[in-house]
């Protein structure tokens, strides 16, 4: 089956190969790498609605010109998870009067919530994993 993009479908095709920004040259030999089997001048009539092309090779062309909108994509908002975990001084999160706050997490230690509860129940006598008023006991099968 032979492809031609008509209508919307060519619009977006030829928006996102401007926007690439690559010349049919370098379109064609980023397709012929991927596995393309048409020739550069075939490439050409295809972009100017001269020559419809199978299906594969039609994707091909535009995964050529995906994988380089993916190389020129421009820079994203990081997440939290890759921000830098140290805080500089005077930020207002930790008071004049609390310098164990600052020092620990420009070492990079994070104290997150729950994390000496362990320590805190061992010292109590009271087992971790345990739900309180629950015991770690198996209830015995009343279907027996």
């Amino acid at each position: 089956m032979h492809f031609l993009p008509d209508g919307e479908h060519r619009h977006r095709f030829l928006a996102a190969l401007r926007v690439a920004g690559l010349g049919v040259e370098e379109l064609w030999l980023r397709y012929f790498t991927l596995g393309g089997e048409v020739g550069r001048v075939e490439i050409e009539a295809y972009l100017n609605g001269l020559l419809p092309l199978p299906c594969l090779q039609h994707d091909l062309i535009a995964h050529a010109i995906n994988e380089r909108l993916d190389e020129i994509a421009p820079p994203r908002a990081p997440y939290s998870a890759e921000l830098p975990v140290s805080l500089p001084e005077g930020n207002g999160v930790h008071g004049k009067d609390d310098p164990e706050g600052v020092d620990s997490h420009a070492s990079g230690e994070v104290d997150s919530p729950g994390a000496n509860d362990e320590v805190d129940a061992e010292a109590s006598g009271n087992d971790v994993d345990e739900e309180p008023g629950r015991s770690q006991d198996p209830e015995p099968d009343s279907n027996i």
